[in-house]
């Protein structure tokens, strides 16, 4: 695994088209302060614009996922509107990872408490290993979701369970998270980033155009009738139906071999 680059309070590193992001914030449990929340966006804009990227795992040190906004960082917000523009801050960097062209996976070990439930929810794919603890915490400080994470939760889980999470902070295993859809696999304590590079690579196996419309016809079909979302889904076929790696996926497929996908 070589280093692609990195900050103080977010280490990025690369594994061939495989990018792992790992907040590195242990003292205060890997909590997002305005500082990072910078550092954050610039990385997430970097990889945007990265066309060797295949697929994003996140991730946090030191046995913990996210705990949330640092609070403490946070006192010098003292106005309501110094809160609203935070929170729009944050929500232009959550909407930014959740349409990167690669899918990204959280691999969530520890506490994703609060702010850093948020950011696992705007990821496509989250495995959680039997250590997490999920909560959305801010009912309890007064406050509520503020990051984009209410709608989103609202989208996985439905109305009713959504308002319960919300309404009580309530703490969910990582158990209790898989049967009702809020993470796709639970894994033993420690493995979380195992896994989920595991499944990284499997995805950044795959032709990469068929890869990015897929999630492109999900990402944006899930805001269209259900009409124009199957309008658009073929569309996206369309786009893939001639292209060099279909052709090539169907001549390794007769031939009995290995296909060798070229898809930029």
């Amino acid at each position: 695994m070589k280093r692609r680059g990195s900050a103080e309070t977010i280490q990025v590193e690369r594994e061939a088209s495989v990018v792992i992001l790992t907040v590195d914030r242990p003292e205060v449990k890997n909590a997002l302060d305005l500082e990072t929340i910078e550092v954050l966006s610039r990385i997430v804009d970097g990889l945007a614009q990265d066309p060797s990227l295949r697929a994003l795992v996140v991730t946090g040190s030191s046995g913990t996922f996210i705990s949330g906004g640092d609070l403490k960082d946070f006192l010098r917000l003292d106005e309501p509107l110094a809160g609203k523009r935070m929170a729009q801050r944050m929500q232009s960097v959550l909407a930014r990872l959740e349409a990167l062209p690669a899918p990204v996976i959280a691999a969530i070990e520890g506490a994703a408490l609060g702010g850093g439930a948020e950011v696992s929810l705007a990821c496509d794919l989250r495995i959680a290993s039997k250590s997490a603890r999920i909560a959305f915490k801010q009912v309890s400080l007064g406050i509520m979701v503020g990051w984009g994470g209410g709608q989103r939760l609202l989208r996985l889980v439905g109305r009713p369970r959504a308002l319960r999470l919300l309404l009580t902070g309530a703490t969910l295993t990582a158990e209790e998270a898989v049967r009702i859809g809020l993470v796709e696999e639970v894994v033993p304590a420690g493995e979380a980033l195992r896994a989920a590079l595991t499944l990284a690579r499997q995805i950044a196996a795959q032709p990469v155009a068929a890869v990015r419309a897929t999630k492109r016809a999900l990402h944006y079909g899930a805001e269209m009738s259900r009409a124009e979302a199957a309008a658009f889904e073929a569309e996206c076929f369309a786009t893939l139906w001639g292209s060099p790696d279909h052709r090539e996926a169907v001549a390794a497929l007769m031939e009995k071999r290995i296909p060798v996908f070229k898809g930029d």
